[in-house]
């Protein structure tokens, strides 16, 4: 094995020299503070405002994950504000991707080419300042991915992880094989994994379950959307408790698609939000009873969401936040968002400008996640397999949750790819030049 860290593809652990280990540290800290001064003090939006300004009074909801505001309110104690959030996501997100790089089998100079190709990646940038819960995941995840293996230090950052979104679950199998079948897996491993990442997600549950005060249940976040969906496309009605019902005799006139989801269910349309107990288990039982009477609607439905949060036709929303937008009537007892600075505006206006190049449409990530995972697997690469497969299983999870299609939604399954073609790309190059070697 040399100083660079270069290992065999059976995904022995790669070792870098101390002197390589301190550049890529070095390169990793200058990228973060770099991403720090660019998107300072951190955006908001109104689900981010909401958040802090439950951190700040201690009432907590299950609406968002209450982990995050509970890490804020602690962070509060130091930074007011969003900078904190911005400092956690940031370290944890560039720590992950140091420690990542030094296992890559490849020299010194290509690893840090991978950090700085990342760090100012378009796709990945474009989103990075926001203070959301999407980034904050993504950012535990791979801290997670490049503490793999490291028995003590794994087990909470990936807890963390999953304790950042409900659905994180779904990305979780990934990361766990990461760490414990990193020369590739077993029907023995596998069971493990899937032991473990069900342990996570339950043990995620009961803790943002004992931080809530109120229940909100976000499970009819997509429930309402789906019973939206099929009784439009199917002519029927559905028996919800009137707490979820503005008008139960009104049908919706028109064909129903995603894009008015808000209109549907927080305007004159027939449904709305409702945190009553009774009447969220009334929902649910119909929810299933739809589903199983209407698959092919449901299916239909889901399909135009995958189609959408895909980018398939057109980029998905929010795929760029280059200042805080929330509205200070929307969450109230929060101070005014600050203005952008104009290197902000600089940042904001340039990524917004990519748009028209197709490059923050997910499909194409998913595309490259996919022919990532399986030429790892077949040379034998099982840790960028397994960061790219994370990101592939996380995405497919959507077609059952995704409430909209939004760009941050498939956040992570965008990371994950670019961080397994670029660990691919460094070592076959490297192979190819040893190869190249050898024969002369």
């Amino acid at each position: 094995m040399s100083i660079s860290g270069v290992t065999s593809p059976d995904g022995a652990r790669s070792r870098t020299a101390p002197g390589g280990r301190t550049v890529l540290a070095l390169v990793a800290a200058a990228c973060a503070a770099t991403w720090i001064v660019v998107f300072y003090p951190g955006f908001m939006s109104n689900d981010s405002a909401d958040q802090l300004l439950q951190a700040r009074t201690g009432e907590l909801s299950d609406w968002h994950p209450p982990v995050m505001s509970v890490l804020w309110r602690a962070l509060e104690t130091f930074v007011r504000g969003p900078f904190g959030m911005l400092l956690l996501q940031t370290a944890a997100f560039w720590t992950g991707l140091a420690l990542l790089a030094g296992r890559i089998a490849a020299p010194v100079p290509a690893k840090v080419a991978l950090l700085l190709a990342l760090a100012v990646a378009p796709p990945i940038v474009s989103i990075a300042g926001a203070i959301w819960k999407d980034v904050l995941m993504v950012s535990f995840l791979v801290l997670a991915c490049g503490l793999a293996g490291r028995r003590f230090v794994f087990w909470p950052i990936a807890l963390l992880a999953t304790l950042s979104r409900y659905n994180a679950v779904f990305a979780m199998l990934g990361v766990v094989l990461l760490h414990v079948a990193p020369d590739g897996p077993t029907p023995r491993r596998i069971a493990g994994a899937l032991a473990a990442t069900a342990a996570l997600f339950a043990a995620s549950l009961a803790i943002n379950a004992s931080l809530a005060d109120r229940r909100m249940y976000p499970m009819q976040m997509f429930a309402l959307d789906d019973l939206s969906a099929i009784t439009a496309r199917t002519g029927t009605v559905a028996s919800v408790d009137p707490c979820h019902q503005r008008r139960s005799d009104l049908k919706m006139a028109v064909p129903y698609d995603e894009p008015k989801i808000g209109a549907a269910i927080v305007s004159w349309r027939r449904f709305r939000y409702c945190s009553d107990d009774a009447a969220s288990k009334t929902l649910v039982n119909e929810w299933v009873r739809k589903l199983v009477a209407h698959p092919l609607a449901y299916a239909s439905y889901r399909a135009g969401m995958a189609r959408r949060l895909l980018g398939l036709n057109d980029t998905p929303g929010n795929f760029v936040l280059a200042r805080s937008i929330y509205s200070t009537q929307a969450v109230p007892g929060l101070e005014e968002p600050p203005p952008a600075s104009e290197l902000q505006d600089w940042f904001g206006t340039r990524i917004w400008e990519l748009r028209s190049y197709g490059v923050f449409r997910p499909w194409i990530y998913g595309l490259l996640g996919i022919v990532a995972c399986a030429l790892a697997a077949a040379t034998g690469r099982w840790r960028p397999c397994f960061i790219a497969f994370s990101g592939l299983a996380c995405e497919l999870g959507l077609f059952v949750v995704a409430p909209s299609s939004d760009y941050r939604y498939s956040y992570w399954m965008i990371v994950s790819a670019l961080i397994a073609t670029g660990w691919l790309v460094a070592e076959l190059a490297n192979g190819a030049r040893g190869a190249a070697r050898r024969r002369s």
